[in-house]
């Protein structure tokens, strides 16, 4: 069959995809700040890690960019996230380097101080952050890190992005000690062949460990136990900004706020002083009051 052709037909070419496949082309961050002061959140931690893996191992591409921009962006995208207020907190970045010698302590090269999130950002930078670990392997780094929250007062969170295959058997082991380093409430001893022992510091901190997975998009960590606060995550469950925001909230808070441990969260309590020992009704107030 012959049709003739028409100057003004319509042709159909190929779809751009190029936008869709970078999906880190914008961010507009979901402000939690309202919510953190309505419910009076509770915070977790008292300290904030972020760690940003920037290794020969994310030497590939993901999405059509470099591994190393998608975890310096999910970081920055945590940080912008963050209600507006100085938190305790650091950025660091690792590249490995296999001849590098190490000559000082572990706890001499890394610090933490309270930070805006805005002094947060400006500390990543666009290549490395002001703290900056170069060592053979991730699980030497993630022992500098170990010993930084070691030392704290108070529970920190770590969160490490990085790309899957990293996670093998020395970094689960470099986070198993990171885990023991801060469990101890009081001086403990490691007793070892000779039948001396080691006194660890004494310490009161605690440690959620949160890891977030570069180039897949579903989780497969070895680092999640039941036991342990933490859990793992794909960078794109995570990119856009209200799952960011679910993300950054679970980090850094606990929930509701119960300063008179009724049973009755503060943002929704009518009596914040009840006594402990007194039935109260769904605004935390006295079931009797005679008896108040």
């Amino acid at each position: 069959m012959h049709v003739p052709a028409h100057d003004n037909m319509t042709e159909v070419s190929e779809y751009d995809t190029r936008l869709h496949n970078q999906s880190v082309h914008i961010f507009n961050p979901m402000a939690i700040d309202a919510r953190v002061t309505q419910l009076k959140l509770k915070p977790r931690v008292a300290h904030i890690v972020l760690v940003a893996d920037q290794s020969s191992a994310l030497n590939d591409t993901f999405r059509g960019l470099d591994k190393r921009y998608y975890a310096r962006e999910v970081i920055r995208r945590f940080v912008k996230t963050m209600p507006d207020q100085a938190f305790s907190s650091t950025i660091i970045t690792y590249n490995d380097s296999p001849t590098l010698q190490l000559y000082a302590p572990l706890d001499a090269r890394l610090s933490i101080k309270p930070h805006y999130p805005h002094q947060l950002v400006q500390s990543l930078g666009d290549y490395r952050a002001s703290q900056h670990i170069e060592v053979q392997s991730l699980s030497l780094a993630l022992d500098f890190v170990s010993e930084l929250v070691g030392n704290l007062p108070g529970p920190s969170a770590v969160v490490l992005v990085t790309d899957w295959a990293q996670i093998d058997e020395s970094v689960e082991n470099a986070v198993m000690r990171m885990r023991q380093r801060v469990t101890f409430n009081a001086n403990a001893h490691v007793v070892v062949p000779n039948s001396t022992s080691v006194a660890w510091p004494k310490s009161y901190s605690g440690l959620c460990f949160y890891t977030i997975g570069v180039g897949n998009k579903m989780s497969r960590s070895r680092l999640e136990s039941a036991d342990s606060c933490g859990f793992s995550y794909a960078v794109d469950k995570i990119a856009q900004p209200s799952n960011m925001a679910n993300f950054v909230e679970t980090v850094l808070y606990k929930g509701p706020s119960d300063s008179d441990n009724d049973g009755i969260y503060d943002y929704q309590d009518r009596c914040p002083s009840t006594r402990p020992d007194k039935l109260v009704d769904y605004s935390g107030c006295p079931r009797f009051p005679s008896h108040y």
